[in-house]
């Protein structure tokens, strides 16, 4: 039995509407599916302020390119659609994290086992998920079966790149004037330049070389060159960036130079230049290298400072309260020089205070550090782990009153500093760690990276390019 009602299908024209009525309704379905490709980047760019939105292209050409394919196929448009939008997101996830290139962002996919990955969902999150699958649906539901359409989405991109080429900001083909008209990014791939970097990587993907300036490893060298089979340490804390304001760099410094300290040690906080991740951070100060850790041949491991002392007879322990499995870290420690420390099956040590990244605390990894760097003849390198983000605020303390302030009158968000209030507990729980110690071993505590927040304003209270560095050498 039919219906009495009539069928209403959105934006169908009667057959004797007028041409400029049919254009008006092809007009709005073409604008509708610019804003749907669209409306994902530039809602993250413009209403949040994604981190590096200034580099995402105003058209996406990739987008483009795919809405026109699924003008003339549904199934190959939408398929073609989500590649696009996963290489969107791969290269802006990879940069955010400071991985070298897409490809090794992807490859970190096969440790996601040891994560607790319900700790990086959250209500914005599920909101963009689903944003992404409006946006897919309206996308394809507007280009169904109108081939016509897939013209002036070619066209459009065609005028993008016109204008890109005339900005002087159109990097494909090499056809960039290195000077732009304005900031803005017109047109861009995504998928080509996925592509462009994993090339670049490829093309250089022999051993590590060596940085223009490892301020941490030419540090604990020259000390080491200085004072043989004594004992130096190395902490490598996670995402300790420099606090762009010099109020906020006051106050880690506090958590760590105290009188106590100062009475043993003599303390210089500096700065040393950062690039890629925390393995590339490890590479930087133990090796002095720049590149990534799978490339690490035998000849090149060397000169990495825990192989040279361990030929002279020291021993060079390496201490991390995550499994070592993570970044292949069983596997290359041991080809630098680093023997790893193991935590004995009967231990009680405290767990779980990253809610993302279970493993030991920070707190016992540093005393355990401490406690090897005891006797003579060790090099202990500990990696911290418990201010990796996201960071679990459910249970946090109030800031401190001075911290408060700082960032109050900085204008740092909460965010950044609550990450900055952790940092400087780590650097309070070893101040008093080395206070009730009795060797006093050299001793550097450095950044592996400025924090990956999520957010421009948050990341901008960070220097991009330096981490915090504090060398502490015995009086």
């Amino acid at each position: 039995m039919s219906s009495p009602f009539p069928r209403i299908t959105p934006f169908a024209m009667p057959a004797a509407a007028s041409p400029g009525a049919r254009a008006a309704v092809a007009a709005l379905r073409f604008a509708i599916v610019v804003v749907a490709l669209h409306a994902p980047s530039w809602i993250t760019a413009w209403v949040f302020q994604a981190p590096r939105a200034e580099e995402r292209p105003l058209v996406n050409l990739d987008l483009l390119l795919a809405a026109a394919i699924a003008c003339v196929s549904t199934v190959a448009g939408g398929v073609t659609l989500v590649l696009a939008w996963a290489a969107d997101f791969i290269r802006a996830a990879a940069k955010n994290y400071h991985f070298m290139s897409a490809m090794d962002f992807v490859d970190a996919a096969r440790f996601v086992d040891m994560v607790n990955v319900r700790s990086f969902l959250s209500v914005s999150v599920l909101g963009l998920v689903l944003g992404f699958l409006a946006c897919l649906w309206l996308a394809l539901w507007a280009t169904r079966r109108r081939r016509r359409m897939a013209w002036p989405l070619l066209g459009l991109a065609a005028l993008a790149v016109c204008g890109d080429m005339a900005n002087g900001s159109f990097h494909v083909f090499g056809l960039d004037k290195d000077s732009r008209m304005v900031t803005m990014n017109f047109a861009g791939s995504p998928m080509w330049n996925v592509w462009r970097s994993e090339r670049q990587s490829l093309m250089t993907a022999g051993p590590p070389r060596p940085m223009s300036d490892p301020a941490t490893f030419r540090a604990l060298s020259a000390w080491q060159e200085a004072n043989p089979g004594r004992s130096s340490m190395l902490v490598l804390v996670e995402s300790m960036g420099l606090p762009r304001d010099a109020a906020l760099r006051a106050w880690l410094r506090q958590r760590l130079v105290t009188a106590r300290v100062m009475s043993r040690w003599d303390v210089t906080m500096t700065d040393e230049a950062f690039i890629g991740t925390t393995t590339s951070g490890e590479l930087r100060t133990l090796c002095g290298l720049q590149g990534h850790y799978s490339r690490l041949d035998a000849k090149t491991a060397e000169g990495c400072l825990p192989r040279r002392l361990a030929s002279q007879g020291l021993t060079a322990i390496g201490i991390h309260g995550f499994g070592l499995r993570m970044f292949d870290r069983a596997e290359w420690w041991p080809r630098i020089g680093l023997a790893p420390w193991l935590w004995p099956a009967g231990g009680s040590p405290r767990m779980n205070c990253n809610q993302a990244f279970p493993g030991v605390c920070d707190d016992a990894v540093l005393a355990q550090a401490v406690k090897e760097a005891q006797r003579p003849g060790r090099f202990v390198y500990a990696l911290t782990l418990d201010t990796h983000l996201p960071l679990d605020s459910r249970e946090a303390a109030p800031l401190p009153a001075a911290l408060r302030s700082a960032c109050a009158a900085s204008a740092t968000p909460e965010p950044a500093c609550r990450l900055v209030g952790r940092l400087g507990d780590l650097l309070a729980q070893l101040e008093g760690t080395l206070a009730a110690s009795e060797a006093t071993p050299f001793l550097v505590v450095v950044g592996d990276h400025m924090p990956p927040f999520g957010e421009a304003i948050n990341r901008e209270a960070f220097d991009a390019l330096r981490v915090p560095m504090f060398v502490m050498t015995p009086r």
